[in-house]
């Protein structure tokens, strides 16, 4: 039943289009009679001319009828244009780690988080601080980290692209080192126990050699006297330093700047609040913040750290593997062969500092594309 009937539906399609042209012949056939009519019956004329009109309007309908149901069909979408991240090669190689075991979020791993994503979105942080790396790929890495329940080698793999930084060092090795912020015993006036100054930069700077000489003396720049150069040396070193008086009051002086030249490097402090603060001027997180070269790596990246783990007699046990955050510069930290990894205030800082020097293999992470 139901194929005669298809049947019968088929046959009705060439009738009609049979039909269509029988009309259209006919009425071809009457148009001379049609413009005759016209002079003297209007009414006459327009109605063969409607018939006409309508005859040809079916035929065009019929062979438009393809071309209107390819318009009518939905566009094909658009698949996203994805381009390739343009880092530097010479700096970051597209490479996922070899090893990559489950991670733990420690209390102070989030606290180093925290202030990484309060920074980058600040409007004074650098759009684009170093090519093919923008500062919202940054806060981007970040955010997909805090989603994270667990750092899990699979969920680290789904949402990040590695890039590992490449060094002149045998298999692309970084040294890493630790560094602290020194706690001294200091004295607010000059003695003869305290006979060192601090100083804050002045605006015109002369060379270290001329420091030393005593170029800036007598110009009110002391901010306070430690005891020996050894003491004011390793405050240079670290960036910063806790100055303790006797009355038990501490001010804690930052990085104040730095001057070059003869007689080697001379840095100056400048006070600063009670939290220790990186180069972006934002808290630094023991065993998380790190310092880097930021010519390279920007301020506001996320890393993946092999740390070399090290028994008490210096020897290599193995190494471990952590997130960190690159919050800081150095002034010894040059290209990409050196990370310095913050330890902390005082001598556990320093405990903490001298565990921490080795070598070991570091990446970029960002957001998978």
């Amino acid at each position: 039943m139901d194929r005669r009937k298809a049947a019968e539906r088929a046959e009705k399609v060439p009738t009609n289009f049979m039909i269509n042209k029988i009309s259209l012949l006919f009425c071809l056939m009457l148009l001379p009679f049609v413009v005759t009519l016209d002079c003297g019956n209007g009414s006459a004329s327009a109605s063969i001319k409607n018939a006409v009109a309508g005859v040809v309007a079916a035929e065009n309908m019929n062979s438009a009828l393809p071309e209107r149901m390819v318009a009518m069909a939905p566009p094909a979408y658009p698949k996203p244009l994805i381009l390739k991240r343009q880092v530097h090669s010479s700096v970051l190689t597209f490479k996922h780690p070899d090893t990559l075991p489950y991670l733990t979020f420690a209390p102070a791993m989030l606290e180093a988080m925290y202030e990484q994503a309060n920074y980058l979105r600040r409007s004074d942080a650098k759009k684009y601080p170093v090519k093919g790396i923008s500062k919202a790929e940054m806060l981007k890495t970040v955010e997909l980290l805090q989603e994270c329940q667990i750092l899990q080698p699979e969920a680290m793999l789904d949402r990040f692209d590695f890039y590992q930084v490449n060094t002149e060092l045998k298999k692309d090795r970084v040294r890493i080192t630790g560094y602290y912020t020194p706690m001294v015993q200091a004295s607010r006036v000059q003695t003869p126990e305290f006979s060192i100054p601090i100083l804050r930069r002045p605006e015109h700077v002369p060379s270290p050699a001329a420091i030393a000489a005593g170029a800036l003396e007598g110009k009110g720049l002391e901010m306070a006297w430690v005891r020996t150069k050894k003491e004011l040396a390793n405050a240079q070193l670290q960036g910063s330093c806790w100055v303790e008086y006797a009355d038990g009051k501490r001010e804690h002086f930052g990085f104040g700047g730095s001057v070059k030249g003869a007689g080697g490097v001379y840095v100056f402090f400048t006070k600063v609040d009670e939290k220790v603060l990186g180069a972006g001027f934002f808290p630094l997180t023991a065993g998380y913040s790190v310092a880097v070269d930021p010519r390279v790596i920007p301020i506001g990246a996320t890393l993946l750290a092999e740390l070399p783990d090290m028994d008490p007699a210096g020897n290599l046990k193995g190494y471990t593997y952590r997130i960190l955050f690159a919050q800081d510069r150095g002034g010894a930290i040059l290209t990409t062969k050196r990370l310095d990894l913050y330890s902390g205030i005082g001598m556990n800082g320093l405990q903490e500092a001298r565990k921490i020097n080795g070598y070991g293999r570091l990446w970029v992470l960002l957001p998978k594309q």
